[in-house]
Formats: C-alpha cells, structure tokens, sequence
C-alpha cells in the first residue's frame, strides 16, 4: 500500500467514525449491499456455513421432483449432492438426477450464480467420501461424471469477463486437483517433507481434512517415490512403510494401507537383486493378507498398470512366506538347530501349493517376541493337533498331487500321502477358513502312504534319497511349468 493510499484510508476511516457517519456500522441494511459486494470479490472457497438439515431438505425435495423451487434451494442440493447417506445412497449415483442438477447449475441465469453452483458442486467434490470407502460404484462413477463437469466448467467460466472471485484464482494454480491424476504433483514435494504447495491448494480451496484429496496426496508420495532407482527407493522405503503404518502423523485407512502397500509391493517385485524385506512382507500380510489362501484379494488390488493382476508381485510375497514359515518352523520347533531340513523344502517353493504349520497345544501357548510373530504370519495356516502318541509338530504342504508331512523332530520322518486318497473330512477340514483349525492328525496317519523316508545319511545323503523319491512325482503333477527352480529373490533350485 502507497503513502498515498495510507492517508486516504486512515482519512475514510476518521470521516465514518469520527465525523459523524459512524452510525452506519449500526444500519444492517445500509451494510447489506457493502458486504454483498465483498462477498463477491473477496468470497472464500468454502463460502457460508449452510446447516445439514436445510442440505438435506433440499436434497428430499429435489430427489422427489426433479425441481428447485429457487436459486438458494439449488445451490443447497450442489452442495449436498456428493454427500452419502447411511443406506449408501447418493444424488451423484442416480444419473437422471445428476445430469439435471448439473444442467441446472450451468444454465441458471447470470454467471455470478453460476460460479456459485459451481462454488457448492467443488465444495461437495472435495466432501466426497475418502476414495477405497466402501462407497457403491454407480456413486463413484457419478464422482467421475462430477469431476469432468467441474473441469469443462472451470474452463468455461474462466472464459467469462465476470470478475471471479479469489479461490477461481487458486484453483487456477491447482487445475491438477480435477484432473485424472490430482495429486502426482505434490508427490515428489511431500516425499521430501515439503507439504508447503498442497497446503496451500488446501487452505485456498477450503479443502475439508477428511477429505479424498488428503488420500491421494498419501498416494502421491508412494507413486513418486516409484519412479526413483531401486537404491533410493530402498532407501525411503523404511519412511513409506511407516506413513502405511499410520506412524507418521497422518491417520491412514485400512482401505488406504492396502492400496499403499500394494504399490510397494509392485515397485519391490521390479528391483533387481534384492533379498525378502521382513517390514513389507508383515505390512503385505496385514493389509492385503496371505497371498496363498486370498489370492482373490490380491488379484484385485494389486495391479499392473494395465489394471491386470500382478502375478509376479503375489508370488513373490508368497515365496518369501513359505521360506519364513519354513525357515523358521525348524528354527523353533525343530529338535536340533540343523539347517538342512530348512534349506531342503524351501527349494520346492514354486511347487508349494498349500502350507499348513502343525502345532501340538505346548508349542501353540509358547509366548515370545518370536513366537507371537510367527503365529502372526501362519494366520490361516495353523493346524492344533490333537492328542497324539508322540509330542511332535509337523509342517504340512501339499505340492502337486501329494500331501508331505515332515515332523518337527525329525525321528518320525517324512510320509507322502497321494491327495486324492485322502478321507473327504481330513481335506475340508485343511481347506476350512479358519486363522486356526483343529486337526486329527493320528487319523491322517493311518491313511496308506505313498512313501515314508527317515533323514540318515547312508550311502548317499538323505537329501539325494529324498530327491529321487519326491522329484519324479512332483515333476509329472507339475509338467508344463517352469523348471524346479527358485525365482531370483532367494528361493534355490531343487
């Protein structure tokens, strides 16, 4: 502000306060016309505060007649049409309702009112429920319809010689948050901490906390935190796992988490050379959960760019489960600290269909850092066995068309049982979903087994006896796939 204009500001101000004409500050009506017109310069994003209930009259009226009943009634149903009730409905949902609103919008007369049903629609646009809520499809397919209305809009009025209040002038700087991809620009800021560009979209587009746009900023970080090299993408991984985790001062979702991890999971399955991350296989299974018994679930989260299933990303997270729980059944279950037995059916990962972990009732009470996550990561997995005449657990996996048991303790061996020969109520009773499952495994073993072998070294190794009983059989359930070998993440060759 000039001198000049210092002095003529400090003279209105003496004249209407001291002079005499200060008793305009007390005549409503004389302010009326003043405070409309700084409204329409001046108007913030999120304009005035209108009560639910008046909202939500005007959205019965209108669902019920298709009609406003004036310009004021219009603009409480824009504000109100990408709110969803508690039976799930939504004005965005039902197309004949939607359309005429938004032809209401844009052909009430004079653009000053137009801008404002364009004010409430944006408003309600950021209102939205958060994106991955169980929000119906037909709303948010009626949420896209919504968004490329608003942006044919923006440029239209933009168009216009009506002066445009100041958030136009924000939105204008922040066209992106309509677009296909709203926040990928604040992704590489916010990955480096800086939230000084968002903030400012949030703050002049009156942007409410809860809404989708804080989603996808989260997101946006994860999407630009892809495109780095896998060292530097190692590197931010530990920060991103927490933002996922909710550990980093921003509430997260469940449905936000899964969609986080997922990215993840897909940018690891790329990275060359790179051996099991424990944090992001704990985060895989607490979000999306056990590759190997919810398959559906990955399949529908976890995708390629073309929206395909990302195969290679769910069989890698299920093979670093199979090692862990294989690894590490041996490591705490097993009678001796011997690694061989580990190493040996952690070869057969690729032809791993099913794993179950055999717990006896002394082995499934166990307390223990170690114990706890274990029991954590074979959710779904976990057979109790029953009463059994020896004490022992056993890891059970079905590869091809056989079902191994291989005791814990080792004296008892390794059976080979032929899966389909199994009883009826032994196969539902493993299939059953379950986080754990009762299991007679005494009856299991008075089935007829295909092969029972001990682990001593004669002649040869046991692990070269073991091969040339289990190869053979594995290799004709299995032929057409790939070769018995690991992928390169770890898993070895048989």
């Amino acid at each position: 502000m000039t001198v000049g204009a210092a002095g003529r500001l400090q003279a209105g101000l003496h004249e209407a306060l001291v002079e005499g004409r200060g008793g305009l500050w007390e005549e409503p009506q004389a302010m009326t016309p003043v405070l409309e017109r700084l409204r329409q310069r001046y108007g913030n994003a999120a304009g005035r505060l209108v009560s639910a209930d008046r909202i939500a009259a005007a959205m019965a009226a209108f669902c019920a007649s298709g009609r406003v009943t004036g310009f004021v009634e219009l603009k409480h149903v824009c504000l109100g049409a990408a709110a969803v009730a508690a039976d799930g409905s939504c004005l965005l949902a039902q197309a004949l309702l939607r359309d005429r609103l938004l032809a209401l919008a844009e052909t009430v007369p004079t653009t000053r009112r137009q801008i404002k049903c364009f004010q409430c629609l944006l408003r309600s646009f950021w209102s939205f429920p958060v994106l991955g809520s169980e929000t119906n499809e037909a709303a948010r397919a009626g949420l896209e319809v919504l968004r490329e209305w608003l942006a044919r809009r923006y440029e239209e009025l933009g168009a216009t010689r009506q002066k445009k209040p100041l958030w136009f002038a924000t939105l204008a700087r922040h066209a992106n948050l309509l677009g296909a991809h709203p926040c990928d620009r604040y992704g590489p800021g916010l990955l480096r901490g800086d939230a000084e560009e968002l903030q400012t979209a949030v703050d002049g587009l009156a942007i409410p906390g809860d809404s989708w746009v804080t989603d996808e900023a989260v997101l946006a970080q994860f999407r630009a935190a892809a495109l780095l090299a896998d060292e530097p993408w190692l590197g931010v991984l530990p920060q991103l796992l927490d933002i996922a985790g909710g550990h980093a001062g921003v509430a997260v979702s469940e449905a936000l988490a899964r969609r986080c991890i997922a990215l993840l999971v897909l940018r690891f399955a790329r990275c060359e050379a790179v051996d099991m991350h424990e944090g992001l296989l704990d985060a895989a299974l607490a979000c999306i959960g056990d590759p190997l018994r919810r398959r559906a679930i990955w399949d529908a989260y976890v995708l390629e760019a073309d929206a395909k299933p990302a195969d290679h990303a769910r069989e890698m997270v299920a093979s670093w489960l199979k090692h862990r729980l294989i690894g590490d059944f041996f490591r705490l279950y097993g009678s001796d600290r011997d690694t061989r037995r580990a190493d040996y059916w952690q070869r057969f990962d690729p032809f791993i269909q099913a794993l179950w972990i055999g717990l006896v009732k002394r082995s499934l009470e166990r307390t223990g850092a170690e114990h706890d996550r274990y029991r954590r990561r074979a959710r779904g997995m976990l057979l109790g066995f029953d009463e059994l005449p020896e004490d022992d657990n056993a890891l059970v996996m079905r590869i091809g068309d056989y079902l191994v048991v291989e005791f814990a303790g080792g004296a008892r061996g390794m059976h080979l049982f032929l899966w389909r020969s199994l009883d009826a109520a032994l196969v539902k009773r493993l299939s059953a979903d379950r986080q754990r499952r009762y299991f007679n495994l005494n009856e299991l073993m008075q089935t007829k087994a295909e092969a029972r072998l001990e682990h001593r070294d004669e002649a040869a190794n046991w692990e070269t006896r073991f091969d040339a009983r289990i190869r053979p059989l594995v290799w004709q359930a299995t032929r057409g796939r790939a070769g018995l070998a690991g992928t390169r993440r770890g898993t070895r060759r048989v």
